[in-house]
């Protein structure tokens, strides 16, 4: 895949935040195997937050440039240039960035995974973010991953609202 064709892959990813989302470039080309794998460049701005959850795909990042907040099973820990985070098993993760900088990560997983990132961009202008979290969640359901609850977030210090009044849509709870 040629430079210019995978800038134009950029994808910022649904976050319960509106004012700071994630971003995946694409780097590979994404298929329908699912014996392939994904690889990606992986964008945390100031103050972004991936909540808690756990999927069997494993995940495998390397980070280039910043200092991101991993949580991998039962604690955070702060990443720099040259750090590895390996997320595999179903493992419960998470990240944050606190940093006043943008984080830039390589990513490779499953090409399942990366199919599930597609799947859940978002537009930078959303009319509707209620719509956008339902969308968001109905995906993670037909996924088969598993999503914290607000509460479990909260327990390890991350502040979740999915609909816009914290709660999540009834009949939407993928935990």
């Amino acid at each position: 895949m040629s430079g210019d064709q995978a800038k134009s892959d950029a994808h910022e990813i649904f976050s319960p935040q509106q004012n700071a989302r994630p971003g995946n470039r694409y780097l590979t080309e994404l298929t329908d195997g699912d014996g392939d794998y994904c690889v990606m460049q992986c964008t945390l701005p100031p103050g972004v937050i991936v909540p808690l959850h756990s999927h069997a795909d494993r995940e495998t990042f390397y980070v280039i440039d910043g200092h991101p907040d991993a949580f991998l099973g039962d604690r955070w820990q702060t990443l720099g240039p040259g750090d590895v985070f390996d997320a595999q098993d179903g493992i419960r993760h998470a990240w944050r960035n606190s940093s006043g900088a943008t984080v830039s990560m390589l990513c490779v997983t499953t090409m399942r995974m990366g199919r599930f990132l597609r799947d859940a961009a978002v537009g930078r202008a959303s009319a509707d973010p209620a719509k956008d979290a339902q969308r968001f969640l109905k995906l993670v359901q037909e996924y088969g991953y598993w999503l914290a609850s607000p509460e479990e977030n909260a327990a390890i210090g991350l502040t979740i609202h999915w609909d816009g009044d914290g709660r999540r849509k009834q009949g939407l709870d993928p935990a």
